[in-house]
């Protein structure tokens, strides 16, 4: 793929750092000083300009499929974002949230994808330390729902029972499980829960704790 990167720093060098074997990528930055470093160090093609400027994304984004808005000026990440998907045909915008109350209107105005590091690190902490043993694996869109993973503790009442006869925490539901060795099962009402089974469940985020008490401590 093409891909154009806004924002010369460093998250933006250990990102190509990973990526150019294997992609195009073109970067702006309006700091002289911050793009000649990485026209000397990394990728060939070095823009030196405004990254929320339409006629400085014109010359960037020829035949681009992706735009990653790295700034630490969530208005710069998003106004790129916006040209570059409204104006200039490029498929898939990613922006950088300095402010996490930014990241919602980032989204409603046509961002694919919009990550705060903050709130990724506050999810990493929640799921490995306030509920060890339990893995968020997705958090569904515009629901408070999610998508666990976890290993049926032998100490769970629901040892040995079908899921249609375990009580689960209120709607939460069983999508998916693996036995010891590996199988996979198609979950149906008579299979049966042992212990050291791998499950996945879509459950409310709330319900999480409770989860995690009935069938992982």
């Amino acid at each position: 793929m093409k891909i154009v990167i806004v924002g010369a720093g460093k998250l933006a060098y250990y990102l190509i750092r990973e990526l150019e074997s294997t992609h195009e990528i073109v970067i702006i930055d309006k700091d002289p000083e911050a793009a000649k470093r990485f026209a000397d160090n990394l990728v060939s093609e070095v823009i030196c300009g405004d990254g929320s400027a339409y006629p400085v994304l014109k010359n960037a984004c020829d035949n681009t499929d992706m735009i990653v808005a790295l700034t630490e000026q969530d208005e710069t990440n998003m106004l790129a974002c916006q040209i570059a998907k409204k104006h200039l045909d490029v498929r898939v915008a990613i922006a950088r949230v300095n402010n996490p109350k930014n990241q919602a209107v980032m989204e409603h105005f046509g961002i694919n994808y919009a990550f705060s590091e903050t709130q990724i690190l506050a999810h990493l902490i929640e799921q490995e330390i306030d509920y060890e043993g339990l893995r968020i694996v997705h958090r569904i869109k515009n629901s408070d729902r999610v998508l666990v993973e976890f290993i049926l503790s032998e100490h769970s009442d629901a040892c040995g029972k079908t899921l249609s006869e375990y009580k689960f925490v209120r709607d939460a539901r069983v999508v998916v499980m693996a036995d010891e060795n590996g199988e996979t099962i198609t979950p149906v009402g008579d299979s049966v829960m042992h212990a050291g089974a791998q499950i996945m469940m879509v459950c409310a985020h709330k319900d999480i704790e409770q989860i995690w008490k009935a069938m992982v401590c």
